[in-house]
């Protein structure tokens, strides 16, 4: 039977082997810090500056940016999933979008934007519609709230939300951005 040479080969197998995890540890770690640079507010307003520098501002004057709590919701928690699988998906797809738009046919100016606001929004609300408000239920509970600090309105619709077939952004647009024209 053949057999390798010792010699040649006592060595290479393991220190190969070490070679393979390191760049498996480095691309890991690559990976995942991408991940979280490219779900920061600083990076998102400044992927695609005039629009997203608008819709910053915006967001400043909002209740998702200032709140009674001192809760911060950034860009991130709104328009990119928390489930590991669906947040590679819309890095991948929407996110690279939205880059190519800013490259090769950037908004020139506010009114311009201000005209897509209404198509732009709604594709928006109809993503959050499909995934029945998926980011919103990340940190809006509908079985851990407290109805009594809510207006009986709002109470009574939390209550009856699911058997009416709606979701949170049903009711809830505008709360981060301001509302098409």
């Amino acid at each position: 039977m053949w057999q390798v040479p010792k010699s040649k080969w006592r060595l290479g197998i393991p220190i190969g082997g070490l070679v393979f995890l390191g760049l498996g540890v480095l691309g890991t770690i690559g990976f995942n810090v991408s991940m979280e640079v490219t779900s920061t507010d600083a990076f998102c307003t400044s992927c695609h500056e005039s629009p997203s520098a608008w819709v910053a501002e915006e967001w400043k004057e909002k209740s998702h940016f200032k709140s009674a709590s001192g809760m911060v919701v950034g860009c991130h928690d709104c328009h990119i999933p928390k489930p590991f699988f669906q947040k590679v998906w819309v890095k991948g797809t929407s996110a690279l979008s939205h880059v190519s738009h800013q490259v090769f046919n950037p908004y020139e100016d506010k009114a311009e934007f201000e005209s897509k606001r209404k198509e732009l929004a709604e594709r928006v609300w109809a993503k959050m519609k499909a995934t029945d408000s998926r980011e919103c239920r990340h940190c809006h509970d509908v079985e851990r709230m407290d109805f009594d600090a809510q207006s009986k309105k709002a109470a009574a619709m939390h209550k009856r939300i699911e058997k009416m077939g709606r979701t949170c952004i049903d009711c809830h647009k505008g709360l981060a951005h301001n509302k098409p024209k």
